[in-house]
């Protein structure tokens, strides 16, 4: 329940009762967090619990992005329209979208004006204090490719009437701009879908091109993995489920994890990337390049994997504008096909090292990943 101030007197009481739905329903400016209380002298929402009432103005088309939080209830947003009479049209919901308990609802405003917006229980019978925000930040890109800040954290509801991709596979878009080498973790959690969550870029006839997917890396249904761009470029990341046909809420979550103000990859992550005849070209073999930061000492794992190239793993150090090699393996990291590259050595310097990573035969081209580890 929201803090109302009272005044004495009978004329005061009586025009405190006649304002009490303007102060009822308190404003919610951009980017900005209120409280409240939810307790018996409240009203009953149609979950059957208490609601407080907020209000928020929106442009026309803007998404506006609210987010619950508490630890004593189970938070659920509502937001809509109150009509002439005070009836409430609901337009959203949402229940636990920001991961259980609390709520994480996007809502796109398709006219402007003022939205009532209900911060309500899942049940009944439940009190208890709450926080409330209010962001306009996020850009779904699948209405003309809007593009996000990072660190980015959205929730979302994947229905079939979301684009579907060439496996059948529902999602929603969101693009973000990265810099070369820049280092990003991908999130995407959910308590009642499988989370599949893919990273990659839209050529300009619209044609997906993916570059790294995760199912269940994050634990559960969660997907999570690390990523260094390769490029000055805008990506897409795509929040979807692990089977075709299936909806329900998410929340998906973008930060920069870069170890270092160069971007060195820190040891434990896995990135990944597609080799492709538009990298360097050296002596017909197609090579990217990642690097990492490691400390002196420390033992260094790096492994090269792709099913479909033989993997060739060189690892040195970048400077006066080259390449210069100190490590290089082809085939010792076994795999499914026998062809990935593993190189261990003992770092001889604190910085950052780079891996040149490449193919064995000349021409060869497709996805990979590759890990450091330390111990």
């Amino acid at each position: 329940m929201q803090t109302r101030c009272f005044v004495t007197g009978a004329a005061a009481a009586l025009l405190v009762a006649m304002a009490a739905p303007a102060v009822a329903q308190q404003m919610i400016a951009p980017n900005a967090t209120v409280s409240g209380s939810l307790d018996r002298r409240d009203p009953v929402s149609s979950t059957g619990g208490r609601f407080d009432r907020w209000r928020i103005d929106a442009a026309a088309g803007e998404l506006i992005v609210l987010r619950m939080d508490s630890g004593v209830i189970d938070p659920l947003i509502q937001i809509g329209r109150t009509g002439p009479g005070g009836e409430f049209f609901e337009l959203a919901t949402d229940d636990d979208g920001a991961g259980y308990p609390n709520a994480l609802l996007q809502f796109r405003a398709a006219e402007g004006g003022t939205y009532e917006v209900r911060a309500t229980s899942y049940g009944p019978e439940s009190y208890g204090g709450y926080s409330l925000s209010r962001s306009s930040q996020a850009v779904n890109s699948g209405d003309g490719g809007g593009v996000n800040p990072i660190p980015l954290d959205v929730g979302g509801y994947i229905d079939l009437d979301d684009p579907a991709d060439v496996d059948g596979r529902h999602f929603e878009a969101w693009r973000i701009r990265l810099t070369n080498q820049q280092v990003i973790r991908i999130r995407q959690e959910s308590d009642s879908l499988d989370s599949w969550v893919m990273l990659g870029l839209v050529a300009a006839d619209g044609a997906w091109i993916g570059l790294f997917h995760d199912d269940d890396s994050g634990g559960g249904l969660n997907s999570d993995f690390v990523y260094q761009s390769v490029a000055d470029e805008v990506f897409e990341v795509r929040a979807s489920t692990y089977a075709p046909g299936v909806a329900g809420p998410y929340r998906l979550i973008v930060e920069d994890v870069s170890a270092t103000s160069d971007g060195g990859l820190r040891p434990g992550t896995i990135t990944g990337g597609w080799l492709s005849d538009a990298d360097n070209n050296t002596a017909g073999t197609y090579t990217e390049y990642r690097s990492f930061y490691a400390v002196a000492g420390q033992t260094i794992t790096a492994t090269l994997r792709s099913s479909e190239f033989d993997a060739y793993l060189r690892i040195g150090e970048w400077s006066d504008g080259a390449f210069h090699e100190m490590w290089s393996d082809d085939d010792s990291g076994g795999g499914d096909t026998g062809f990935d590259a593993q190189s261990t050595f003992v770092a001889p310097f604190t910085g950052l090292y780079t891996a040149a990573l490449t193919s064995f035969g000349e021409g060869e081209t497709g996805l990979f990943s590759f890990e450091v580890l330390a111990d």
